[in-house]
């Protein structure tokens, strides 16, 4: 219950962060008004809401609240949140603040509410008031998914929106993709050219409707408009684009389109030979497409848990990866993957194209490794040797925005693999309050952070920094989340790595820089996401990171907390010929792992062509001259980098099993390697541990065995499993044996080799038999997404020591 005075109201404020202020003097010359108000029993309270709270409908329900209670006061739009001044008795402004949190709008996420104690005022009646721009900042919404009520509308023959590709409400619609600045007012975004007709802007001042203060409301009559355009930028001529789309998809068409956040390239998911052509013209050769399909007709291809159910439908519509079910998409979509990355209609035009052919092929609209296309001059200029037509619109994508991918574990949970639209720009909260912050993140899968007190504000999917667009990219988003946050950063993070790109910008930065190395970001980045402030034993699992001692690290153990780790035990060194150029050849990986390890009888050499041991079973041959060029390498310790990557140990395997020649896309070869691997297999290998400090595993016996069951003809399968057995028991006796001397039950685990399913829930089941607290990423993704927010929590908290 609500007490005036001195009492915090955080009792009733269900778990949102609260603070009160004093109460605030009344002028002499409302003097009157305050005893009248007073003597009828009112008080005023003012309140601020900070958190995803504009784009929302909150001000609307803010208002139907207060008029359902009976309440008098305003409700505004601040740069620094919402502000509500709300004036009655006790019980009634009691009710008020615990409906407003738990009846908020669903899209909508309370992160503080201060409450100001201020003498009564004698309101008429409650109000909606123009924005306030002051000195703060306010929450941004993501973009998100079409609603229930809206998805009734536009398939209603009797509402005006009948079909409307653009229909959007307080509830859904774009909101990320179309702002220029905040406040959130429809001046601010790129729906500002578009004029309100008569009915729509009826609509926006009824404080009953669901369209109240909707900023890219719209119709037919005054909204955006599609259209269908070749190559030659001329607009085909059609009664209807959407149809006209779906027959060129259907005649085997790929065919680029228009979204929220950015342009996807389209063709047909059934039709394997449309599907191949768009393989050989993206130059994708075996990387999975996400597809499309509506929600009603998920289970018809995939075995879709409710969990993944209720995250696939959800606001955030992301990419769900789950399990292939049927013959109706064609195998190319995603070869030799036992999974399907499915996502539902999230715009009315989706759902549009849906009715007319049911399976798409939907995937990012870029050349390779560059970001999203959101042009239609950029569309011809970069896609037009890929699409014969692109389908677009006159509401312009201000910020770019990939769709967001994930996967849930049974009884888990959502884990996110890219944090992109329908979570970006939403800020991820700290375990402390930070500096001003900007951390620049990795190479690979980059996100930046800008941060400031508790908030960190990841960037959406950058991608991987190496060429000049996506640097573009990068520095447009630093500065627009510089702009819209209100942070000027006086600490600049970047990873320890010399050469990558994202630490030549850092220091090209003004600002105090700091260098925070890459799995020790890994590490502290999910003991941030969990709060957890003591110490805890780290395990990153990667492919590629910087080391301390200029060596490649990968297959790591940390004992610590948010400000101090240290390094405990590792994956032995071995090394990598011609260094991180033999990641596309894993082949090579496995040559020199063995040839180090084995020597000369790992070889066998032949007239022209060679085979790595047990050559009646490795599938890739080698020339002999490679070969050569290797193992000398190898005997000369000469243009060899050592590494304990972990990432690079699957590729070894993956190579020695010949499941793959050559990698096409990041981590294809370990894919391959969890997708065979026979479930029902206890069995492991054998490996020693090194008691040193840092302990070492030593792999040597491991892959001696698996050479015998190679020769053996055991099948890839249960080697497959025999070799994940083996790496989660050996963690497990790592993490045990650091567990019994620093005395830590805490355990978490990053780096993107738990991206891997199979590994993941062997390891998360086995920890916790043996009494382990596990953590593992949900807010963030545990590949290198979640680099950039670590840095932030980790370079503070050493300065905060110092």
């Amino acid at each position: 219950m609500l007490k005036r005075k001195k009492v915090s109201p955080a009792p009733f404020l269900n778990g949102s962060k609260s603070s009160r202020g004093k109460r605030k003097r009344t002028k002499k010359g409302n003097s009157n008004k305050t005893r009248a108000a007073k003597s009828k029993g009112l008080i005023r309270y003012g309140i601020n809401i900070k958190g995803v709270v504009q784009g929302v409908g909150f001000r609307p329900f803010v208002y139907r609240l207060a008029q359902d209670i009976g309440l008098n006061g305003y409700v505004c739009n601040t740069t620094n949140g919402v502000d509500i001044e709300i004036e009655g008795s006790h019980k009634k402004i009691a009710g008020f603040v615990k409906r407003l949190q738990i009846q908020k709008p669903r899209a909508s996420r309370i992160d503080k509410i201060s409450i100001l104690d201020l003498e009564p005022k004698s309101y008429k009646r409650f109000s909606i008031k123009k924005s306030r721009v002051g000195k703060g900042f306010t929450q941004i919404s993501p973009d998100i998914a079409t609603c229930e009520y809206c998805l009734q509308e536009f398939n209603d023959r009797k509402d005006r929106r009948y079909k409307y590709p653009f229909i959007n409400c307080t509830n859904c619609g774009p909101r990320y993709s179309i702002i220029l600045k905040t406040p959130y007012d429809r001046k601010s975004t790129s729906m500002k050219g578009f004029v309100m007709c008569k009915d729509c802007a009826a609509e926006f001042v009824e404080v009953i409707d669901r369209r109240f203060h909707a900023q890219p409301d719209c119709c037919a009559d005054c909204g955006p408009s599609l259209f269908l355009c070749t190559l030659a930028g001329s607009k085909v001529i059609c009664k209807d684009p959407i149809i006209k789309t779906a027959e060129l998809l259907k005649q085997g068409k790929i065919i680029a389109i228009k979204g929220l956040g950015g342009f996807h390239i389209a063709c047909d998911a059934a039709n394997d030979k449309a599907v191949r052509t768009l393989r050989r013209l993206k130059r994708r050769p075996t990387k999975p497409f996400a597809i499309m399909v509506k929600s009603s007709d998920l289970t018809k291809i995939i075995d879709i848990s409710e969990s993944e159910k209720k995250f696939i439908n959800s606001p955030i519509a992301p990419i769900m990866l789950v399990r292939k079910r049927g013959k109706i998409i064609c195998d190319s979509v995603a070869p030799n993957n036992p999974y399907l990355g499915v996502m539902v209609p999230y715009a009315p035009l989706h759902h549009l194209l849906l009715e007319q052919i049911p399976y798409l092929v939907m995937t990012s609209g870029n050349i390779q490794d560059e970001p999203i296309v959101t042009d239609d001059d950029i569309v011809v200029k970069k896609l037009g040797r890929i699409v014969t037509h692109f389908l677009s619109h006159d509401r312009a994508i201000i910020n770019r925005c990939d769709d967001s991918i994930g996967f849930c574990l049974p009884d888990r949970g959502f884990s996110i693999i890219r944090r992109s639209r329908g979570y970006a720009p939403s800020h991820i909260e700290l375990p402390y309050s930070v500096k001003p912050s900007l951390a620049t993140g990795p190479y690979l899968k980059n996100t930046f952070t800008l941060a400031n007190h508790h908030e960190a504000y990841v960037s959406p999917h950058i991608g991987d920094l190496d060429n000049i667009e996506t640097l573009k990219f990068f520095n447009e988003m630093v500065e627009k989340y510089k702009r819209w946050f209100r942070i000027e950063p006086e600490m600049i993070i970047h990873d320890l790595h010399p050469d990558y790109l994202s630490t030549k910008i850092a220091k090209k930065m003004k600002g105090k820089r700091i260098t925070v190395q890459h799995h020790v970001a890994h590490v502290v980045s999910c003991l941030g996401e969990h709060g957890v402030l003591d110490k805890a034993i780290g395990i990153a699992f990667d492919g590629t990171g910087f080391g301390t001692d200029g060596k490649i690290w990968g297959g790591e153990f940390f004992i610590g907390d948010l400000g101090d780790q240290k390094r405990v035990g590792h994956l032995e060194y071995l090394p990598l010929p011609g260094g991180e150029a033999s990641i596309m050849k894993p082949y090579r990986i496995a040559l020199a792992y063995l040839y180090k390890l084995f020597g000369s009888s790992t070889v066998r050499l032949g007239k022209g062509r060679s085979r790595v041991a047990a050559a009646n079973k490795i599938s890739q041959l080698i020339p002999s001259q490679e070969i050569k060029m290797i193992t000398r390498m190898v005997e000369l310790d000469r243009s060899v980098i050592y590494t304990s990557s972990m990432g690079r140990l699957f590729d070894c395997v993956a190579a020695m099993l010949g499941l793959i020649q050559e990698i096409t896309y990041e981590a294809e070869a370990a894919i391959n390697l969890e997708y065979i691997v026979h479930s029902g297999v206890s069995a492991g290998y054998p490996y020693v541990l090194e008691l040193t400090e840092p302990l070492v595993i030593k792999i040597e016996p491991m892959l001696g065995a698996i050479v015998k069951d190679i020769e053996k003809g055991i099948p890839n399968s249960v080697i497959a499993a025999k070799f994940h057995n083996t790496v989660a028991v050996f963690s497990l006796d790592v993490t045990e044996k650091l567990s019994t001397l620093y005395r830590v039950k805490k355990v978490c685990f990053s780096g993107g080799v738990f991206q891997n399913r199979y590994l993941l829930k062997l390891m998360l089941a086995k920890f916790e038999k043996a009494g382990f607290e596990v953590y593992f990423h949900h807010k963030l993704p545990t590949n290198d997404g979640c680099i950039s927010y670590g840095q932030v929590i980790y370079a503070n908290s050493v300065e905060r020591r110092t």
